[in-house]
């Protein structure tokens, strides 16, 4: 066996078995707080001992202190630090992947968008099952929907998503060995459509699109690919999707219970989640305004408005409640500093589409779609610097 597949598949089943756990607890520590914090430490050693310069990461590093000078820290200080630490392990996985090679990216993103897809496969056979329950179909005329290794369905659906976006940037870049592409990709798209979860299939459908358009363009042989591909797609999408009653309710929101005929109804009630979250805002105080009043808060004060403890389901509100004006302006100089890179590339465009769609509809702080972005702006920042 090649020693680099070898190498690949060791540190595939390390990360599976990492995944499959990280919901139990060791004494009062969650499994995925655990290894998270481990590969925090790791990396914020090696950054400091190669004195690796924060490059566009320094608003997200900002965002994350900012979790210790807002009201959480006096109303629930461990979830405080735990929100600190698990929101600054994405802008150093940002940093620390700069130091690899225009190569090493490339490679280290079709293995992350393999894992993310094969990692399904035990579960689809039988070999593992879940300690999680997927999304509950039972109003749609279902049982429930994949969720693999992770940690809710939400997670796994975004991962097979971020997944799909490198598959098929890199099937019509040609670099990769096609069939393993195709293959993988119609494991992935059929893994996402079982989760039955419309944010992946969001995130997919608008992060393709300037993938779709650039090599529709290109040349007049990748125009052709692309028909093939739009026709094996409708294909997919007439066999899979439409012939699919309980996923065809997913998506348009027909349950037993309700429909979604109204904005607030939207998304799941996202619609009027994103309405309390606004009044929230305009009734909290000054300080609440500009530093912000906490997660903890935040679900307090969104409970005692729709009867449910969550959060946002939007990355932008939830940054606006939790960090105040401070986080959001923060957050949204960093998506410039992105979409400026992602102007000279389309794997980094559509990552970024995706990742957008993301925060829109879910939250900002997902790490599957966080590290495929990261790994795409480093490719950019390497191809800059080669061919300066």
């Amino acid at each position: 066996m090649n020693k680099s597949l070898f190498k690949y598949i060791f540190y595939g089943l390390i990360l599976l078995f990492l995944f499959h756990f990280e919901t139990l607890y060791i004494g009062p520590i969650k499994i995925s707080h655990l290894w998270k914090g481990v590969v925090l430490v790791y990396l914020l050693f090696a950054i400091i001992k190669k004195k690796q310069k924060a490059f566009i990461y320094k608003p997200f590093i900002w965002i994350a202190v900012l979790q210790l000078v807002n009201i959480e820290i006096i109303n629930n200080p461990l979830n405080a630090f735990v929100i600190f630490s698990t929101t600054l392990l994405l802008p150093i996985i940002g940093i620390y992947v700069l130091k690899f090679n225009y190569n090493q990216l490339r490679k280290a993103l079709i293995f992350f968008a393999s894992f993310f897809i094969l990692s399904f496969v035990p579960y689809q056979l039988g070999i593992l099952q879940s300690l999680e329950e997927g999304y509950n179909l039972s109003a749609f005329g279902g049982a429930s929907g994949l969720v693999g290794p992770y940690q809710n369905p939400h997670g796994a659906a975004i991962s097979l998503a971020s997944a799909l976006i490198v598959v098929l940037y890199y099937w019509f870049e040609g670099s990769f060995n096609k069939l393993y592409l195709t293959i993988l990709f119609l494991l992935g798209f059929y893994f996402l459509l079982n989760t039955y979860v419309r944010t992946g299939l969001a995130m997919f459908a608008i992060g393709s699109i300037p993938i779709l358009f650039y090599f529709a363009k290109k040349q007049a042989r990748t125009f052709f690919q692309l028909v093939i591909f739009a026709f094996f797609m409708a294909i997919l999408a007439s066999n899979w999707i439409l012939s699919n009653e309980v996923l065809m309710n997913r998506i348009t929101g027909q349950s037993q219970y309700h429909s979604e005929e109204s904005f607030e109804s939207m998304g799941s009630g996202r619609g009027g989640i994103y309405i309390a979250s606004l009044e929230i805002f305009i009734e909290s105080n000054p300080l609440e305004k500009i530093f912000g009043m906490g997660q903890s808060e935040q679900i307090n004060r969104i409970y005692k408005k729709t009867g449910m403890e969550i959060v946002s389901h939007n990355g932008f509100l939830d940054l606006l409640l939790a960090n105040g004006l401070l986080g959001l302006l923060l957050f949204l100089s960093l998506i410039l500093r992105i979409y400026k890179l992602a102007k000279s590339s389309i794997l980094l465009k559509s990552s970024l589409f995706m990742y957008l769609v993301m925060c829109i509809v879910q939250g900002y702080d997902w790490i599957s779609a966080s590290l495929v972005l990261f790994l795409s702006i480093s490719i950019v920042k390497q191809s800059t610097h080669n061919n300066a």
